[in-house]
């Protein structure tokens, strides 16, 4: 799957774990994208065809609805208060894993990643 990793996503080693699994992957900072306002992280994901792997739920969410599902998607991670329901960087490239494997489609979709544990 192409994706690019916003910033707020970005570590190293998730960066590492999802190409080792296959994936195209570009993340804001290789783009030199850092601190670009959401809209336009969304956009740039956009134009390279890319579904956007962010933390930021709410305002990619709001950003995927003004879209109208004219998007390449969008794959979210929710952070939780509770250590042990926060997703690892294994857990998020195996929950994608489980989207792919299921055939549902990516494009003009928003995703919830922790529903794929």
């Amino acid at each position: 799957m192409k994706l690019l990793v916003d910033e707020d996503s970005q570590a190293r080693r998730l960066l590492d774990a999802l190409r080792h699994a296959g994936h195209d992957v570009a993340s804001v900072a290789e783009l030199g994208c850092n601190g670009l306002p959401d809209a336009e992280v969304f956009a740039r994901a956009q134009s390279e065809g890319r579904a956007l792997l962010t933390h930021n739920v709410a305002d990619f969410l709001a950003l995927a609805r003004q879209a109208g599902g004219e998007h390449a998607g969008v794959l979210a991670v929710f952070r939780d208060g509770n250590p042990r329901n926060t997703m690892g960087h294994e857990q998020i490239v195996r929950a994608i894993g489980a989207l792919q494997a299921a055939g549902l489609p990516v494009q003009g979709q928003f995703h919830v990643l922790n529903h794929w544990r």
